[in-house]
């Protein structure tokens, strides 16, 4: 984020802390139960992909169909290492001159680094976006007609709208959110525009709502980590089984042909006042290490909500615990989609 739009930002009443994070905004007053309300993102980065190459090299590369994603059409997807382990997942937008992919920004250097091997054989590059694009979330009640009322035009499922040299996508499985992507430079225009109908946020908003979605994002402490089902990817119609052979895909398939998953990503409930952070460990009633922390975000001054890749067979038993202190009570919630491996195996 340049200087001018935390000064911007900040002018609004934005507090960072010293890692860049926005930490609240001063001037807004507390938001009613889901009222419509803008995040801005800022742990994502907006990679660009372009070049006459570009979608037949990403094809080799991506867990996604490239060649189903059409201009202004956005698809989930990954990037996997050769023994099938992810170094990115991202939501990638086909523009119709270049191809923008929305990650968070601690994983784009191991993105870029890994795929430049690959795309010296191809007229294509990844650079970080020259347009210093800014990402900001709008969600909450009535979201839809809130931007149809600003912008009369707004995107259906798996589309975006071009709007004034920005981009509005409808978020997948975030039911009645969208994502605004536009240049840093026209932040104050749209601010303007926004905030007199949706009050600004910070980002824990908008991870609490990927956490109750179950709609994980992979981060920089767990990079080269995970395969694809351990984040419920397939799922998420994030992986093609269908589209031929990428990188990694050969364990991935393998993996879902098999059916033999044994971890994967699960909504907990933490009751606890003390902090909890990504790559806590959780074990079983046995003490034997089950899974640990993806992410988690304070609900109320004595409950998380939070992300854990946990070994199934211990969620489904509710035998889960804090390696730390099995005295905070962990619930499993429910996942709000189905996980079926015979039938992504078709997608």
């Amino acid at each position: 984020m340049n200087k001018d739009s935390i000064h911007h930002l900040k002018t609004h009443g934005a507090l960072f802390s010293n890692d860049g994070k926005i930490t609240s905004f001063s001037n807004s007053k507390a938001p009613a139960n889901n009222s419509p309300s803008m995040c801005v993102l800022t742990s994502q980065a907006i990679i660009e992909a372009e070049g006459p190459d570009t979608m037949r090299f990403l094809q080799g590369q991506l867990t996604c169909n490239m060649e189903k994603l059409n201009p202004m059409e956005h698809m989930l997807g990954a990037a996997c290492t050769p023994n099938g382990k992810m170094y990115s997942s991202f939501l990638i937008l086909n523009t119709g001159n270049q191809y923008l992919l929305s990650m968070h920004q601690g994983v784009t250097e191991s993105f870029i680094s890994n795929l430049d091997k690959y795309s010296v054989f191809f007229k294509s590059k990844l650079i970080p976006s020259t347009q210093n694009f800014i990402c900001l979330g709008l969600t909450g009640n009535n979201t839809k007609s809130h931007l149809t009322d600003i912008w009369r035009h707004i995107p259906s499922t798996g589309g975006a709208v071009s709007i004034e040299k920005a981009y509005l996508l409808k978020t997948p499985h975030l039911n009645g959110s969208y994502e605004l992507w536009l240049p840093e430079k026209h932040l104050s225009l749209f601010w303007e525009k926004l905030t007199a109908t949706f009050t600004p946020e910070t980002e824990s908003l908008w991870r609490k709502k990927h956490i109750e979605a179950v709609y994980p994002q992979v981060q920089p402490s767990y990079i080269d980590k995970y395969t694809p089902q351990h984040l419920n990817l397939p799922s998420l119609s994030s992986v093609s089984f269908r589209k031929g052979c990428y990188t990694g895909q050969e364990i991935i398939a393998r993996m879902q042909n098999l059916g033999t998953q044994k971890s994967r990503t699960f909504h907990i409930h933490i009751a606890t006042n003390k902090s909890i952070l990504p790559r806590a460990k959780l074990i079983n009633a046995n003490g034997k290490t089950i899974g640990e922390i993806l992410e988690a975000v304070s609900v109320t001054e004595d409950k998380y909500d939070a992300l854990a890749v946990i070994k199934i067979e211990s969620a489904e038993n509710n035998n889960v615990f804090l390696a730390d202190s099995n005295d905070y009570k962990i619930t499993i919630a429910t996942t709000p989609y189905l996980i079926d491996t015979k039938s992504e195996l078709q997608h």
